[in-house]
């Protein structure tokens, strides 16, 4: 019999170097791969939320209070810990209500409107944004006008066929934004970048990319940066980004047709929501 043969140093160092070089990858691949999946996740909620806004302002006359707390309980299964008041946890219906009513209390006004934009305070950002983007706000006085005779200028009647700017005022968008926070160590930062810069990631092709300077910057701190540059709610995203909570931006669209009358209430109807944009 042959003694077994030891591995000399020599081996044990090249074995030692292929580990460093090959776990932090599949560290990185794992947890992105954790963090792909709530980010999916998130996005289906997102335009599960848009559907229920829809629902909801089609037919509760287009009321933007409504079509916000829709959206919000839709979102419910994605969202974190709210921090230091409830955990995020929507398994039973008992933790359901908690987390909606702690959420309700964090995102809304004591009046019930709109939600606040300092959910995420560096970057002045809400939890979400629900936007009527049809019918557009430019349109709305002159729509309710056309019922001044017997509506008192305060309904647009969705059943209305006779003219073709209330039939399409009629079919109501919703988009919904959801400022989806990443959660995933070390994965929420990179793919933050990767998602802000996306448009310049061409021209940072190397093997370690962490280590990569473009600029004097690191080549996450270059992307987060020409991301910003885009200005809107990008330029916000950024700045949170600063303090250490990633947000990126889901954004989802949903169309329905009326089956209640719009109502003119600029604090409860569409014109508190409505956007030209």
């Amino acid at each position: 019999m042959h003694p077994t043969r030891r591995p000399n140093s020599s081996q044990s160092g090249q074995v030692a170097v292929e580990t460093a070089l090959v776990v932090p990858m599949m560290v990185f691949l794992v947890l992105g791969i954790i963090q792909l999946g709530m980010v999916h996740h998130a996005r289906l909620m997102t335009e599960y939320g848009a559907y229920r806004a829809a629902r909801a302002g089609i037919v509760n006359h287009g009321d933007c209070g409504i079509m916000e707390r829709s959206a919000m309980v839709a979102l419910l299964p994605t969202v974190g810990p709210l921090r230091g008041v409830i955990a995020g946890r929507v398994d039973t219906l008992d933790r359901t209500i908690e987390v909606n009513r702690a959420y309700t209390a964090a995102v809304f006004t004591a009046q019930g409107l709109p939600p606040r934009d300092t959910f995420y305070p560096q970057g002045n950002l809400p939890l979400f944004r629900v936007e009527v983007v049809n019918p557009k706000k430019s349109q709305l006085s002159s729509l309710f006008g056309t019922y001044g005779s017997h509506m008192q200028g305060r309904e647009i009647d969705y059943d209305d066929v006779r003219d073709d700017r209330v039939i399409e005022a009629n079919l109501l968008s919703v988009r919904l934004t959801y400022f989806y926070e990443l959660r995933i160590p070390f994965a929420n930062w990179q793919l933050h970048s990767f998602y802000m810069g996306r448009e310049y990631l061409d021209g940072l092709r190397g093997v370690q990319f962490e280590n990569k300077r473009v600029g004097g910057q690191s080549a996450t701190q270059y992307l987060e940066r020409r991301g910003a540059e885009r200005g809107g709610d990008f330029e916000g995203v950024a700045r949170q980004a600063e303090s250490g909570r990633y947000v990126m931006p889901l954004v989802s669209t949903w169309s329905m047709r009326m089956q209640s009358n719009l109502l003119g209430n600029d604090r409860y109807g569409p014109g508190r929501c409505a956007t030209d944009t």
